[in-house]
């Protein structure tokens, strides 16, 4: 793993400068460089994917993480030790959520926290859940990776341990015109949410 991961980073810190300009160029670089940023990561370990988000007025954020996978975590935390510091980047471990300005890449799919809305399910055999839903529902709901990415998604948004704690199930559906007055609430306030309903049940 260390000889893999130092060259990883050794690599990421001499091409950071591009990551952080991701919104700036045309689709056709922008895919080439995270899909260059993918190959390279899994290089390293083949379940291991990656999340960007941050920028504009703080630090660009990487977050490496596992698709859910709890025996890797203690892995991706050590490969994310392994890293240098890198100018205007804070580098996550799995363990770690970002609240917003979450993007994530995997196979084909972009999908950004911050134009995702959820809406409470509750469930007595499965326990609480998510309706997930995007602005742009036909264009994904035919993508056989939706599901991963969706998971992917809330993982981010909790931490890994959060998320397989408290999200029972979650399914994806279409979001209303209205989503607020139909008792959707943004992703991003997910954590929060949860929060807000573990001190009302105590």
């Amino acid at each position: 793993m260390e000889e893999k991961a130092e060259k990883f980073w050794s690599w990421f810190a001499q091409n950071s400068r591009y990551y952080a300009k991701l919104d700036d160029l045309e689709d056709r670089e922008r895919d080439r460089l995270l899909d260059d940023l993918m190959d390279r990561i899994q290089d390293v370990n083949s379940e291991f994917y990656f999340e960007i988000g941050g920028g504009e007025e703080g630090p660009n954020e990487l977050t490496v993480i596992t698709a859910g996978d709890e025996e890797l975590y203690a892995e991706a935390e050590r490969f994310v030790d392994l890293a240098p510091e890198v100018p205007g980047w804070d580098i996550f471990s799995v363990d770690q959520y970002q609240e917003k300005g979450t993007v994530i890449f995997y196979e084909g799919l972009e999908l950004d926290s911050e134009e995702i809305w959820f809406l409470p399910l509750e469930n007595k055999g499965q326990g609480f859940g998510v309706r997930i839903c995007f602005p742009d529902f036909p264009n994904v709901e035919s993508n056989p990776n939706v599901k991963k990415a969706v998971g992917l998604m809330l993982e981010a948004v909790l931490g890994e341990e959060k998320f397989s704690k408290e999200i029972g199930y979650y399914e994806i559906g279409i979001l209303p015109d209205d989503p607020e007055e139909e008792g959707y609430i943004e992703l991003v306030e997910l954590k929060e949410y949860l929060e807000w309903r573990k001190e009302r049940e105590v």
